[in-house]
């Protein structure tokens, strides 16, 4: 990625932070305390005209060691 990407990634990302400020929190309380097996995952979704989308996965052991895979290629 070049500096001019990054540097407006940056930018989006500490817009995002000042108009949802309990959202980088949320995350790094997620990160910090881990993935397990067992764990839920829960998202709903709802439009200003009512549609509502939800789903929820529950976390298997293979579902952390890929999400440790996908870790492994950004370091």
């Amino acid at each position: 990625m070049n500096l001019g990407a990054m540097w407006k990634a940056k930018k989006s990302w500490d817009t995002v932070n000042r108009n949802h400020p309990k959202l980088a929190p949320f995350l790094e309380g997620i990160r910090a305390h881990g993935a397990c097996e067992g764990m839920e995952i829960a998202v709903a979704v709802r439009y200003p005209d009512g549609t509502e989308y939800k789903t929820g996965i529950r976390l298997q052991q293979s579902d952390i060691e890929a999400l440790a895979a996908l870790k492994d290629l950004k370091d």
